[in-house]
């Protein structure tokens, strides 16, 4: 099984072009069959997972990576994390800048490192050391997002409602949950601001136990009601089960992390382990 999403966004109908809106499912189902053709074969959920975002980082049109928003500095900062649900490790990143796929440096610091979270220069230092894809940082400079800046810069209030996480969760044949998450958070962000994507519980989680989960939308209600470790929570410590009923369960759990956080356009995608 293997789900995957794009981000809450704020795109709608009246500024998404035709052109625009096939670029995004093209790009959406590349991804999707690129970690769909992993599990097919008998590969990890990880690799699923870590190969599906990749293709996403590397396209300008989603707010990770490539196509990364800017911060209050004019400065692109990037996000992700990645769990393997079989084992509980973990490795995240916040605040990256040089490397050009965050996923991929999250699942260094969880095989390569004794840590689960690395962060700003530490994280760029160690993902140089440890051999991956460094790029300066006018690699993330996009017009569009540039222009997202600006706009954000002119208004009284400068709070920001950009978002696009991009994030995956994936259930191999092994019968082993894996979730990924990566993002450059939000338009215009202050203060070095880091968000729910990188926050194990919060906007990423997977145990076998349960389910995988990935998070998109404002981070600071994720972090606050630990959005998807409260998903997996309410999944597991029910102790039902039959399908049906762990259906209704599941999005009992959605509907209470959605009504405690508040959260109006943001959203998760997540895999159960026991299909």
């Amino acid at each position: 099984m293997f789900v995957m999403h794009g981000g809450a966004g704020t795109i709608t109908r009246q500024n998404l072009t035709p052109d625009m809106e096939k670029q995004y499912r093209e790009k959406l189902e590349e991804a999707l069959r690129a970690g769909h053709a992993i599990l097919a074969k008998g590969g990890t959920s990880l690799d699923a997972v870590e190969t599906s975002i990749r293709i996403l980082e590397d396209s300008p049109l989603f707010n990770a990576g490539k196509g990364a928003v800017f911060t209050h500095d004019g400065r692109n900062e990037l996000d992700a994390a990645i769990m393997d649900g079989k084992t509980k490790r973990a490795g995240t990143v916040a605040g990256v800048t040089i490397v050009k796929n965050p996923i991929s440096a999250a699942r260094a610091v969880m095989e390569k490192s004794p840590h689960v979270m690395m962060s700003g220069r530490g994280a760029d230092l160690f993902a140089t050391q440890v051999g991956l894809e460094i790029v300066d940082p006018s690699y993330f400079w996009t017009e569009r997002r540039w222009k997202d800046l600006q706009r954000e810069l002119m208004k009284e209030n400068a709070a920001s409602s950009h978002k696009g996480t991009v994030g995956a969760v994936a259930l191999d044949q092994a019968g082993n949950l894996a979730a990924g998450t990566s993002t450059g958070g939000t338009t215009n962000k202050k203060y070095g601001r880091i968000g729910d994507s990188p926050i194990l519980g919060a906007g990423t989680y997977a145990e076998n136990e349960s389910v995988a989960v990935s998070c998109t939308g404002t981070g600071e209600y994720f972090i606050r009601w630990t959005v998807a470790h409260d998903i997996a929570a309410l999944y597991k410590y029910r102790g039902m089960s039959d399908h049906p009923r762990r259906e209704g369960q599941l999005r009992d759990a959605v509907q209470y992390a959605r009504d405690v956080s508040g959260v109006g356009r943001g959203g998760w995608r997540a895999a159960r382990a026991d299909l």
